[in-house]
């Protein structure tokens, strides 16, 4: 179960980057039709990081990686927010990381 958890973020993780991507012009996804600023992108990059990094933390019992989980989803959801029409559907990993990470604390 374990790992099934870390393969769900680590996959979560990995879409944050196209944000980064297409801010940066380093690719550009047709599916995402709002422009993206580089402020945006690095946000974007920002969250990919927490959310690797807690999912690394996770996996080697190190309990920061519920303060690394809680930051990356907060400010996932925030950049979600501002990209609605493009990112809505990132709610719904990120609820589920949050249930994982509170049913995780002991």
């Amino acid at each position: 179960m374990k790992t099934a958890i870390a393969i769900f973020m680590t996959l979560h993780g990995l879409i944050h980057l196209l944000g980064f991507l297409k801010a940066y012009q380093f690719a550009d996804f047709g599916e995402l039709k709002l422009p993206v600023s580089k402020t945006a992108g690095t946000f974007w990059l920002i969250s990919f990081i927490l959310i690797i990094s807690a999912v690394n933390l996770y996996m080697a019992e190190n309990s920061l990686y519920l303060g690394l989980g809680f930051s990356a989803i907060l400010i996932s959801q925030v950049m979600i927010i501002g990209a609605w029409d493009d990112a809505k559907y990132g709610t719904i990993p990120n609820i589920i990381f949050g249930v994982l990470l509170l049913l995780s604390f002991n």
